[in-house]
Parts: C-alpha cells; sequence; structure tokens
C-alpha cells in the first residue's frame, strides 16, 4: 500500500501539547492546541469566544453571597454538591459549581484543568486556606459535601480542587433549588454515609487527579484503610478500566503529633495492598505530625511540593491516557456523570460511549457493514482496499471537529469492534479474526494523521481518492458508502447513494433557500456535477401531502392540487412544496408526475385523461342478470376487466423508460421524499411502501406497514406505478424480480394519511408532530336512500356475499372518506387543527374507477382551497432559531433568534404572505408583537431573508407559539408551538464534543446571506450584556 500525504491547514498543530481537542473553528477544522499559560493570551478587554456555557445568574448571585429565595446576603458558600433524603430514598443535588469555575477562566474552552481532591475537616481547611490563600474556602454553607473552586494561581497546569467531607452537614440551609436535582435509584433504606461513598467512587474519584485525605480528620489512620477497604469492596467495577493509568493519586496527611502510626513504609505498604488494584494509581503518606507549631504556610509546604510533584506527573499519564479534557468537556462529563450514577449507580460510566450520543444501534451499524463488505465483494474489491475504506470512514465517524481525541485503539474497540465482528459473522469477505485486527490496526494508523491536524472528513477523501476507479464500480441504495453507518436518503447524478448526514459533511451551503446543500462532485467517484439536496432544518417540523386513490376521479384530485398550486406554487409548483408526499393507487400515480417529476397540475391534468382513456377502453353497459354474470367470469378468468398489457404499455409513454423512483433528483432538488403504496399479494397482501428514500428510524421503530426493497436493481418509475394502479378485479398484479408481486395499495389503505403520520415520524424521529397535512380525496358521494328489494330478490341483494362486498367497498381500507375519517379519530388533538382535507361531494353515485365518461363532469367542478389552507402553509415556510443562548433580566429570559426561510423565492414567499395576512405581523400567541413581515427583512440582492427578533420567556420549558397574525388570524410558523429547551436541544447547544454532520457554524449560528464574498463569513455580535445577566443552559 503507497503512503499516504494528509494536508493539514497552515494552522495545524502537532499532538497533545496540553490536551487533545479537535477544533470546532473553521478557520482551522482540526488542532491540538496549548495555551502557554493557565492564562488565556486574549487582551484584558476581548471578548471570550462565543460557544460555551456561561454561568446563570442564580448561581452568579450564590456565588457572590446572594440568596435568590430570601433576598438575603449570605456568608457562605453554596456547596456543588449535595444529599437530600426524600420519601423514595435519596436525591443528589448540583448547585451549579462547575458553571462558576468555567465563569472565573479566561478561556475554557483551551484550558485542560487537573483536578484535586480534598476530604477532611479542620486539618483539610487549615491546609486549603495555606494552599490557596486567594479562594474563600471558609465560606461554606448548605447541605452539601463538596464544594468546586477554582485556583488561579501561577502555575503550568489549570487547577480545580474539590473541598470535600465525609461527615454529614447538620446546617440548614436557605431553601433554594438546585440547577439540577436527580433521585438515585435504589437508595431506599440506604443510609447518607453509603450513598455519599457511591458519589465518591463513581463521580469524583474518576475524575479526580490527587486524592489528598486528611487522616486525623477522619478518625486516623486505621480509619482511612477501612474507608479504602469498604470502598474498593463495593466496587463491582470500576468507572474507569482497572488498568487505566489515568486514576488519582492518593496522599494521606498525618497531621496530630499524638498520633502514634507506625513508619510510613509500611503504612504506605498496606494502602497500596487495600487501594491501588482498583481505587488509585498510587499511594503516598505524608507526616506533618512534627509541623504543628509552624506558620500555616511553613506547616503545609511539604503538602504544596508534593501535590506540585503529583500533579505533573498526573498531567504526563493523562496525557498518555488520552484523558487530558477541556473544562468545557469535563463541565459536560461531569453533568453526564451525575446523571448516570444517579439512574445507574452500579453501572460504570463509559465516557467514550457517552461522548457519542448519535451513534446508531449496534445491531443497525454491523447490519450497515455488512451490506458494505458484501457489495465490496461482488464488487471484487481487495482486503488492502477495503481496510483504509472501512477504517478512514469509523474515523470519520468517531472523532467530528470538536470531540475530544479519545485514544485510538479504545476508541475503536468501544464503538466499533462489535460491529466488526458482527459484520463479520454474517459475510463471506473476511473472518472476524482477520478484518478487525486491521480495522483497528489502520484506524490507528490514520489517526495519526488526524493528530497532525488534518480533519477526518478530509482524511476520508483522501482515501477515498485512492481507488476512486474502484469504487466508481461500486453502488447500493442499501448502505451510505461514504459513512457506512446509515442509510442511503439521496442518489447523486453519478448514482452513488448518500445520507442526509454526508451531504452535510461534503456539501457546501446551498444558495437560495435555507438548509440546502450543494455537491458538486463525488467524494466516492469524483465525478464532477451540481446537485442540491434538502434537509429539513432541526427546527422544524415536516409538512405532508397524502392523496387518496380513485381510478378517474383522480380528476378530482388534480383540480384541487391546480387550485393548491395556482395559491402556494409560484414558479416551483408544487414539487418542493411539501416534505413527505404519498399516494395509493391513482394518487400514486399523480405524486409520481407532480411530486417526482416536477410536472406543473395542470400539464399532469390533461396528461392524466389522455392515460385514463387509453387505459380504460369503453364497455357495454350490462343490464342483465345474465349479462352482469358474464361479465363477472370473464373478469375472474382473466384476473383484470381491463388489458393490463394496454396499461403497461401506456405507464411506459408517461414515464421516462430510465426513471427510477429511488434516482438521481438533478437538476430537480434531491430530499423532497416520495412514497407509493401497494399491497404484497405474496404477503397476504400486506400493505408496503415504494420509497426514493429509506428512512432514518426505520431500523429503531415498527410500522404496520413495510419498505418495499430489491436486493439489487432499483425499480422503474413506470415499474412502482404499474403496482400502485394495479386495482384489485381491473388489472393482473405487477412482478417485480427480487421484490414480489404487488398490486393497488387501495385495498389496504385508499386514504394513506395514517400510513404518511407514521411514515413522517420514521423518516424524522425526533420531530413529535408534523407543521402541516394536506389530504387530497377522489370525491365521494351523497348519502344516497336504502334500496328496498321484492322479496324474491332480496336473497340476491342481501345475501352475505353482497354484504360481504358492500363492507369491503365501505370499509376504512377502500372507501377513502371513511379512511380519512377512520385516520383522523387516532391523530392527537392538539395535531387535528394541522391536518387539512380536500374533498367534493359527488352528485348522485359515484364513478367506477373505470368508467371516464365522468372525466368531463368531475373536470368541470370549480376548485378552490380554503384561505386558511393558504395561510397556515405560508406559515409553516417560516421557522425560527436561537441566536445565542438565553439572557436572565429581572426574573425572566430574554431571547434572541432569528425567523428565516425554508423555500426559494423567500421574497415571493413574503410577498404572498402579505396579501394573504393583512397587515401582517409576527407575534406570539397572546403576547408581544415581533414586527412586520417584510421582505426587506434580509438581502434584496440574492433573497436571504432573515429577520431578527427578540421576545421573552418566563421559563426555558414554557410552551410558546411564535407565529403569524393579522387581520385574518393567527398561524404558528414551522416548529411551534415548542419550549425553548426544545429549541436548544434541536439545534444541539449542548455539543461541546462535537456534531455527526461535522458542522462548526451550526452553534453559535453564523448568519449570512447567499452572496459570495471573499471574506470568512463571522457570526453577527450580540449586544454587550452583563455578565450577570447571562444564563447558563446546560442539560441534566
Amino acid at each position: 500500500m503507497h503512503t499516504r500525504q494528509f494536508q493539514a491547514d497552515g494552522n495545524g498543530r502537532s499532538l497533545l501539547q496540553e490536551g487533545t481537542v479537535i477544533s470546532r473553528r473553521r478557520a482551522l477544522p482540526v488542532t491540538f492546541i496549548r495555551p502557554s499559560s493557565p492564562q488565556s493570551q486574549h487582551a484584558p478587554n476581548e471578548r471570550k469566544p462565543r460557544g460555551y456555557l456561561d454561568i446563570a445568574s442564580r448561581q452568579l448571585s450564590a456565588a457572590k453571597g446572594l440568596c435568590l429565595a430570601c433576598s438575603e446576603t449570605r456568608l457562605q458558600m453554596p456547596a456543588w454538591l449535595g444529599l437530600e433524603s426524600e420519601a423514595g430514598g435519596w436525591a443528589v443535588t448540583d448547585s451549579g459549581g462547575m458553571a462558576r469555575v468555567l465563569a472565573e477562566m479566561e478561556h475554557p474552552p483551551n484550558q485542560y484543568p487537573l483536578i484535586h481532591l480534598f476530604v477532611g475537616r479542620t486539618a483539610k481547611a487549615q491546609a486549603l486556606r495555606s494552599l490557596y490563600p486567594h479562594n474563600n474556602t471558609g465560606r461554606q454553607g448548605g447541605l452539601g459535601f463538596a464544594r468546586l473552586h477554582y485556583a488561579p494561581v501561577t502555575h503550568p497546569h489549570t487547577v480545580i480542587f474539590i473541598d470535600g467531607s465525609l461527615s454529614r452537614p447538620t446546617a440548614k440551609s436557605c431553601p433554594r433549588a438546585p440547577l439540577r436535582r436527580y433521585h438515585i435509584q435504589n437508595s431506599t433504606g440506604r443510609s447518607y454515609q453509603e450513598i455519599q461513598g457511591l458519589l465518591y467512587r463513581r463521580l469524583l474519584l474518576p475524575h479526580a487527579d490527587t486524592w489528598t485525605l486528611f487522616a486525623d480528620d477522619i478518625g486516623g489512620i486505621c480509619q482511612v484503610e477501612n474507608l479504602l477497604a469498604a470502598w474498593c469492596a463495593a466496587l463491582s467495577c470500576d468507572a474507569l478500566e482497572p488498568t487505566s493509568i489515568a486514576r488519582p493519586r492518593l496522599i494521606v496527611v498525618l497531621t496530630d503529633p499524638q498520633d502514634t502510626a507506625g513508619p510510613l513504609e509500611t503504612l504506605e505498604s498496606t494502602l497500596r495492598a487495600v487501594a491501588v488494584a482498583s481505587l488509585v494509581a498510587s499511594v503516598h503518606v505524608l507526616d506533618l505530625r512534627d509541623r504543628a507549631l509552624l506558620s500555616p504556610v511553613s506547616r503545609f509546604e511539604p503538602l504544596r511540593r508534593l501535590l506540585s510533584q503529583e500533579l505533573d506527573e498526573a498531567y504526563l499519564a493523562r496525557r498518555q491516557a488520552h484523558e487530558l479534557f477541556s473544562a468545557i468537556h469535563l463541565d459536560w462529563i461531569w453533568r453526564k456523570s451525575l446523571r448516570h450514577v444517579a439512574r445507574q449507580p452500579t453501572a460504570p460510566f463509559d465516557c467514550i460511549r457517552a461522548c457519542h450520543p448519535d451513534r446508531p444501534p449496534e445491531d443497525q451499524a454491523s447490519r450497515y457493514l455488512r451490506l458494505f463488505l458484501d457489495t465490496a465483494d461482488r464488487a471484487g474489491a481487495a482486503s488492502d482496499t477495503v481496510i483504509p475504506f472501512v477504517a478512514s470512514a469509523l474515523l470519520m465517524d468517531a472523532y467530528p471537529p470538536g470531540m475530544h481525541g479519545f485514544e485510538p485503539r479504545a476508541t475503536f474497540r468501544t464503538l466499533y469492534a462489535a460491529d466488526c465482528a458482527a459484520a463479520c459473522s454474517t459475510s463471506q469477505f473476511l473472518s472476524e479474526s482477520t478484518f478487525r485486527p486491521l480495522v483497528e490496526a489502520e484506524f490507528v494508523s490514520l489517526f495519526h494523521a488526524l493528530s497532525a491536524g488534518v480533519p477526518t472528513a478530509q482524511i476520508r477523501q483522501t482515501v477515498l481518492r485512492e481507488n476512486a476507479p474502484l469504487w466508481s464500480r461500486v453502488h447500493s441504495t442499501h448502505v451510505c458508502l461514504l459513512c457506512l453507518r446509515r442509510a442511503p436518503e439521496h442518489i447523486l447524478p453519478c448514482e452513488h447513494a448518500i445520507c442526509d448526514v454526508c451531504v452535510q459533511i461534503f456539501g457546501a451551503r446551498g444558495r437560495g433557500a435555507e438548509y440546502h446543500f450543494e455537491l458538486r462532485s463525488c467524494p466516492l467517484c469524483l465525478a464532477r456535477f451540481s446537485c442540491i439536496a434538502r434537509v429539513l432544518p432541526p427546527t422544524k417540523r415536516p409538512t405532508i401531502l397524502a392523496l387518496d386513490g380513485g381510478g378517474v376521479r383522480g380528476v378530482v384530485t388534480l383540480g384541487f392540487l391546480a387550485a393548491l398550486e395556482e395559491r402556494i406554487g409560484g414558479s416551483r409548483g408544487l414539487r418542493e412544496a411539501f416534505d413527505l408526499n404519498m399516494g395509493t393507487s391513482v394518487g400514486a400515480v399523480i405524486v409520481s408526475e407532480v411530486i417526482d417529476l416536477g410536472r406543473p397540475a395542470a400539464v399532469a391534468h390533461a396528461k392524466f385523461r389522455a392515460l385514463a382513456r387509453q387505459i380504460f377502453q369503453p364497455r357495454p353497459p350490462r343490464q342483465t342478470i345474465l349479462a352482469q354474470t358474464w361479465d363477472l367470469l370473464t373478469t375472474w378468468v382473466s384476473d383484470s376487466r381491463h388489458d393490463s398489457n394496454t396499461l403497461d404499455r401506456a405507464l411506459q409513454q408517461a414515464f421516462d423508460p430510465a426513471r427510477r423512483l429511488f434516482g438521481p433528483a438533478a437538476p430537480l432538488v434531491s430530499g423532497v421524499r416520495v412514497a407509493l403504496t401497494a399491497s404484497q399479494v405474496d404477503d397476504d397482501g400486506s400493505l408496503g411502501l415504494f420509497c426514493n428514500y429509506r428512512g432514518a428510524g426505520r431500523a429503531r421503530m415498527q410500522s404496520a406497514y413495510k419498505l418495499f426493497l430489491p436486493e439489487e436493481r432499483e425499480p422503474l418509475l413506470r415499474e412502482v406505478a404499474r403496482c400502485s394502479v394495479a386495482a384489485l378485479g381491473y388489472f393482473t398484479p405487477k412482478y417485480l424480480p427480487g421484490i414480489g408481486t404487488f398490486q393497488d395499495g387501495g385495498v389496504r389503505a385508499n386514504c394513506p394519511l395514517r400510513t404518511a403520520l407514521r411514515e413522517s415520524e420514521i423518516i424524522w424521529p425526533t420531530r413529535k408532530q408534523p407543521d402541516l397535512v394536506i389530504s387530497v380525496g377522489t370525491g365521494y358521494a351523497v348519502g344516497e336512500a336504502p334500496m328496498t328489494a321484492e322479496p324474491g330478490r332480496r336473497w340476491l341483494r342481501d345475501g352475505f356475499i353482497d354484504r360481504a362486498l358492500q363492507t369491503f367497498l365501505h370499509s376504512p381500507a377502500v372507501d377513502g372518506r371513511r379512511g380519512w375519517q377512520d385516520a383522523l379519530d387516532t391523530v392527537p388533538a392538539d395535531v387535528k387543527g394541522s391536518i387539512y382535507r380536500l374533498d367534493r361531494q359527488i352528485p348522485g353515485k359515484a364513478p367506477e374507477l373505470d368508467d371516464i365518461r365522468a372525466l368531463d363532469s368531475l373536470r368541470d367542478f370549480a376548485y378552490t382551497v380554503p384561505d386558511e389552507l393558504v395561510r397556515a402553509w405560508l406559515a409553516k415556510t417560516f421557522f425560527f432559531e436561537l441566536d445565542g443562548e438565553p439572557e436572565r433580566i429581572d426574573g425572566s429570559y430574554r431571547c434572541h433568534g432569528s425567523i428565516l426561510c425554508c423555500k426559494f423565492d423567500a421574497p415571493g414567499i413574503v410577498r404572498q404572505t402579505e396579501l394573504n395576512y393583512i397587515r401582517a405581523r409576527f407575534q406570539l400567541w397572546q403576547g408581544c408583537d415581533l414586527g412586520t413581515v417584510n421582505e426587506h427583512d434580509g438581502c434584496f440582492v440574492c433573497g436571504y431573508y432573515r429577520k431578527r427578533i427578540s421576545f421573552p420567556v418566563v421559563s426555558v420549558h414554557e410552551t410558546i407559539r411564535l407565529g403569524l397574525g393579522g387581520t385574518m388570524g393567527f398561524c404558528t410558523i414551522g416548529g411551534f408551538p415548542t419550549s425553548i429547551e426544545e429549541l436548544m436541544e434541536a439545534q444541539q447547544v449542548d455539543s461541546p464534543f462535537g456534531r455527526s454532520d461535522h458542522r462548526t457554524d451550526q452553534w453559535p449560528p453564523s448568519r449570512r446571506c447567499y452572496c459570495p464574498s471573499r471574506k470568512r463569513p463571522h457570526p453577527p455580535e450580540a449586544e454587550p450584556v452583563p455578565k450577570r445577566r447571562r444564563l447558563l443552559y446546560s442539560y441534566a
């Protein structure tokens, strides 16, 4: 294998000076930074970089001695961690001590603190006053057992120390709510000391570098030995691996002159035998018994020197173990550790897994890897080509920008070894004993390029370029070949498939609409093209279009779509109007034509009429019973009422013979989801979908229908349409090689609303509900009076055959209107207001599916859409994102953000909004006014739309309704109602370890228009706000 050349950014630096952090800065995608001193090199008045969590006003107030509950001055320092008794056992509380520490640091993202843990009482307090005279350690209070301090002293390393106690506090604290509070599972009936010991063992010790234990404060050296023995025995498995280097170094301090403990060597040997195996890395006993009469500084000078020496060794150990975390990372890890300990007290905290929260389930990941191995095997790829291909994909997944540089071998074994083993167990490519070690070795080797400052996405591209001719021949629609971790959602013009995440990794920001990405070449085969792919904005919910089946009555559907297109389509029609488009039977043909192919509704209308006349040949009326019986008999013998070959030829002429449903969308925008229903004849007529996507959450979510997937070749669009319109009794089923035999999906779901709602949850599993749903019917007959039959014929009309037929034809599965009503009954009440139904009454008896005589009468109806629906659709084209963390002002929170538009031609949408909402304004429901809807908000050159707004909320958990209002009413914009907490989750505010999409411009958001600029864009500067008003918002 030839030597690779990985080109780093010009500012790239070598690995692990002060810590291993993959930079999130756009100027330097990957770097490893070491500050020259614990103090940042920023100028005194320079703003701190945005993006890390500031301190809440209540925490700052507490730090300054102000109690928020009673508004009285307090002289105590609030505890960081505390224990509270409750009915079900115990709860651990966190007052936000780490946030106070972050607020005191100059540059937390680039500071890598080491942790001192001090445990004791009187002697400990004297030592802390001597070691850290600038920290007011005497200001203590509350029911806590651990307090956190930042030590801004001149030292080669940043230092944080924990002031801990083993005794139960007796002082009463002022009643105020902590920032976070967790009930500890299985704590009923357990003592305070047991729960406190659990938190020391599981939370504090695994992250401490030194542990100083003052023996005389806890009852002497024998009590120290008993404590260590008890804690070691309680550890069923440690939070760190037993062989980990980065374990705390224990220093036992003897201070009582009256203590008659034995020789130090014996004491150290005894304590090592007890604790070194699982609890600490080393043990030192420091004898200060003969220094009681010295000044405090002189008395504890040996301790200061020993701590400095131990700190240097701890630094080297953490650096060697790749466990030297930045302050921002450490804050996140502590918060997650605390919640983990409360929920699973006896389970170890896996830091590597916790820092990769977006990993797919192991069975899903191994399945995608197996699919690739099988694909590579069929393509004849050699193992020395496949190994780096897999390793570079896993490296890109493991180390996005912002990720801590965990030790690569441990990372691979934690995250990917099981996936490799499971994939090999069902693949014939290589044995597990060969494949896994080779991938691991290559993974570790590629990590060195990352260490030199090369982004993992760039490493991935370099590996792909080495064998581009081979990968140009390898295709799969079952696994994204770029990441090997997800199913594909888009097909590029070169016919390589790619997932939504990789679109954002390898694509550039598209022009004209938000969350559209342009790919100018294929990373696999290097083919050059221009392809635009869109993804759903994270703070927005999907819009859905569902079309019923009904044969020739599809003219009704096209009439409504033409009216809808006239109101909202603009110059781009309806193709990009909705996120998910689903059709049954004739609805599937219409979706294929109007949405997938992007035809105007008027063109599709004319084409449909011609198609209907071609495939439904006129038949003479059957007046007599004998004629009707003969008609039924011939239909039963031929399995169809009409010539299926004529249908095949008509569809072949109607659709491009080479067009596939899941195929390249260019020059159209990719990412518009299309799903067509069908019933699988050779599987008990079960309902399923043919799609132009795969669905991100399908592997984790169950449904009453399935996805029809080919083994190799994707079916042609005309073949899928043929399956969807093979109405029972009218046409023969359609067989697709490697998939099955299919008929019209209308026998299972003539109104696909319920299926569309479930499919939306599968495609976008983090969205709780859709923004807007439009269900379009094919007309329904006005209720007719029941017909009475003569007594002699009643047995024909009321017999079981007639009853069964009528029941089937009017069931919710077959009757679209009943299916709509049935589906609506299952929709939650808060979602029903977002669902609209377009349908019309048909006088008399509804035409049969093949009655082409009804085409003209159905066409001549005056089709309109409600103004309310148009206003709702316009409102849902806008969505809101926070521009920064909320600010605490006078007991409430001030939120700053931007209203953006997710569609092309934002100025045109704004003009439509002004016409449909008279005096249109953005506002909160029954709340404050946020300004007019004006096309001048944004850039008049490129059409970029951005409306800056600011509004107050009482709580970040409060549900708010942000929307468009005017004289015509109010409608929420996309993604609302929601809360600020949910918005921050969607925008991944609390993601210091990076994002799976590798984007570094999302928090804080980088707002800029689409105009080309030679200057690197910068986030907009917020107005200066007093630091005490800043809000810390961090996830528990």
